[in-house]
């Protein structure tokens, strides 16, 4: 992953790269290496896979990594995954501290093309799926690890 993409819009140093345990298996190291040496200081939020996860109480867990890293309004929040992990971590950037940096970094074609035309974050009610949200456009999509 080339970050100098990110570099260029002048955020934070702090990243929160958020994604599944599956797929950060595969690329975790990719990212949390290349924003190092990009002088960034990347930390992670892990959720479990798959829909039954895009809850409130998802959002809650990574406002509490938010918050015991420190992150502040010039902080960037990282999706990493297919597109639960872009609705919840989109949903968490848009809410903390009123809206933060948005970065998506999408693993799949579905959550490429999504990506590329979506601003569709959120997470499901217990009643209905994706009933609670917001419409929050990332400052840049990777379209490759």
């Amino acid at each position: 992953m080339k970050v100098k993409e990110i570099s260029g819009l002048k955020m934070g140093k702090k990243v929160l790269v958020v994604s599944n345990p599956e797929i950060f298996s595969h690329y975790g190291e990719t990212v949390l290496t290349s924003l190092e040496s990009a002088g960034f200081e990347p930390s992670t939020h892990l959720i479990p896979a798959g829909e039954a996860y895009k809850t409130l109480d998802s959002i809650s867990g990574i406002y509490d990594t938010a918050l015991d890293y420190r992150l502040e309004r010039s902080s960037t929040m990282l999706a990493l995954g297919g597109g639960v992990i872009r609705d919840i971590t989109g949903f968490a950037a848009a809410t903390w501290l009123r809206g933060i940096n948005f970065v998506q970094v999408p693993t799949s074609l579905l959550a490429m093309i999504d990506a590329s035309i979506g601003g569709k974050t959120g997470v499901n009610h217990p009643d209905g799926k994706n009933l609670i949200g917001a419409f929050y456009q990332p400052r840049l999509v990777f379209h490759r690890v």
